[in-house]
């Protein structure tokens, strides 16, 4: 484990495992044809369901362990952590099913839906409950609920209607504004409220990074799916190829951005620009740091590779040949 993720991660695994118990343990109280799904849900979510420590979690860390990240800044005891770490699961789990319904493809199986839908309903209620034994129905917190939740709607709503713009952090982190709220609740209970819009510029930023890094992994799946609209490095790539409008984005075409222009090196600048902001600001918890600065070296030994790739090819003779097919395809 680097030196980063131990900041982040290697801290808080003791943690994760509460916290997923605990989840766990809620679920088994569904009734038996959702608490099936939801345990096999939940299952794939888990990042600590291997010994690899990889499994299932992925890039949702920050829902799992935002509340510790903010713990040493709040003055927050672990119990409020624990509680609003188990609602965030919950949360996650929640929108995570909304997602896939709103896809096309699956509402295909309309016994399915339903099941999913409502076993959304009873994860969303499972959120709100855990969150209201610090936070009771007047607490301001859920107007920035309400806040937080109309940004996620309006950015899927509008999702594929403009492309997105890798140089816009605050519209790149609408979809995961839900995911600001347990910070907001535990800088409402530490009486810190006016620190709440720097709060959510940080979170903004580290979001936003979050999701080009999820853009370049998966472009190849959102272009073969015409999700070119909804990821940002693709939009990088037309507009460094100065494509007109009416042009497909072909793979060739991207090849070309990443091996010929040098798109992700483009794509690692904007990164390495939000940490810089993240590095500035005051009061950004050194956990959220660490774990941003490791998105931004992911994204770089990326870029490093593909440059050393380029290199590699030129004093072998094959570079020409490379660009030349990339160029006539």
């Amino acid at each position: 484990m680097n030196g980063m993720r131990e900041v982040w991660l290697g801290r808080y695994e003791g943690e994760l495992a509460r916290i997923f118990a605990e989840a766990t343990d809620g679920l088994s109280a569904l009734p038996a044809p959702l608490s099936d799904l939801a345990s096999s849900l939940l299952k794939c979510f888990n990042p600590v369901a291997s010994n690899s420590g990889e499994a299932g979690g992925g890039t949702n860390y920050i829902c799992f362990l935002l509340p510790f990240w903010f713990k040493e800044l709040t003055g927050c005891g672990d119990d409020l952590c624990r509680e609003l770490a188990v609602g965030n699961v919950y949360a996650m789990l929640h929108f995570f099913l909304l997602d896939d319904v709103m896809d096309a493809k699956a509402v295909a199986d309309l016994k399915e839906t339903r099941r999913a839908l409502a076993l959304g309903q009873m994860l969303h209620e499972a959120f709100k409950r855990r969150y209201g034994y610090y936070f009771p129905a007047e607490s301001p917190l859920w107007e920035r609920y309400e806040t937080y939740l109309a940004d996620w709607a309006c950015a899927v709503a509008d999702e594929g209607d403009q492309k997105a713009d890798p140089a816009n952090p605050a519209a790149l982190a609408r979809k995961s504004a839900p995911v600001k709220l347990c910070a907001a609740g535990m800088l409402l209970v530490s009486g810190r409220a006016e620190r709440l819009p720097q709060m959510e510029e940080a979170l903004d930023l580290a979001l936003a990074t979050l999701q080009l890094s999820d853009d370049w992994a998966d472009w190849r799946e959102d272009l073969a799916e015409d999700g070119e609209r909804r990821n940002a490095f693709l939009t990088l790539v037309r507009r460094a190829l100065e494509l007109p409008s009416n042009q497909p984005l072909e793979e060739r075409l991207v090849k070309r951005g990443i091996y010929r222009i040098g798109c992700l090196r483009e794509l690692v600048g904007i990164a390495k620009g939000h940490h810089e902001k993240l590095v500035n600001m005051p009061e950004v918890p050194e956990a959220l740091l660490a774990f941003h600065a490791d998105i931004v070296m992911g994204l770089e030994k990326d870029a490093i590779e593909t440059e050393e790739r380029v290199d590699q090819l030129a004093a072998e003779g094959g570079l020409s040949m490379l660009l030349s097919n990339l160029s006539n395809k």
